[in-house]
């Protein structure tokens, strides 16, 4: 699976197809408007054609919110050595809604931690 933010600044790719998408419900993730897929930090690969992503770090220093310094798209996020998961996280709103259309969507309570 390949996908792109919106100016096709930033390519994520990632692999197996996810079987399910995330919806969480905390602050930041709400804001964001996003659906996650979860993968192994292996299983992932970031490129850019002009510039790097930049990223948001907040709270406990655990996640970063990466996203494209060029059109602002929100492409994924990778948990920092301060967090004990080792996830990488792709934002599958870059998904066409065909992709989309017969996952299952997991709600998350985030709000609650």
């Amino acid at each position: 699976m390949e996908l792109s933010c919106h100016c096709g600044n930033i390519t994520v790719s990632a692999e197996p197809l996810p079987g399910e998408v995330a919806s969480c419900n905390c602050s930041i993730c709400r804001r964001y408007a996003v659906l996650w897929a979860y993968y192994r930090p292996d299983q992932v690969r970031v490129s850019f054609r002009r510039s790097p992503t930049v990223f948001y770090l907040w709270g406990d220093q655990q996640v970063e919110f990466h996203r494209c310094d060029e059109c602002g798209c929100v492409t994924h996020y990778v948990t920092t050595a301060d967090c004990e998961a080792d996830v990488s996280a792709v934002n599958m709103r870059m998904a066409e809604p065909a992709m989309l259309a017969n996952l299952p969507v997991r709600q998350i309570d985030g709000a609650s931690y």
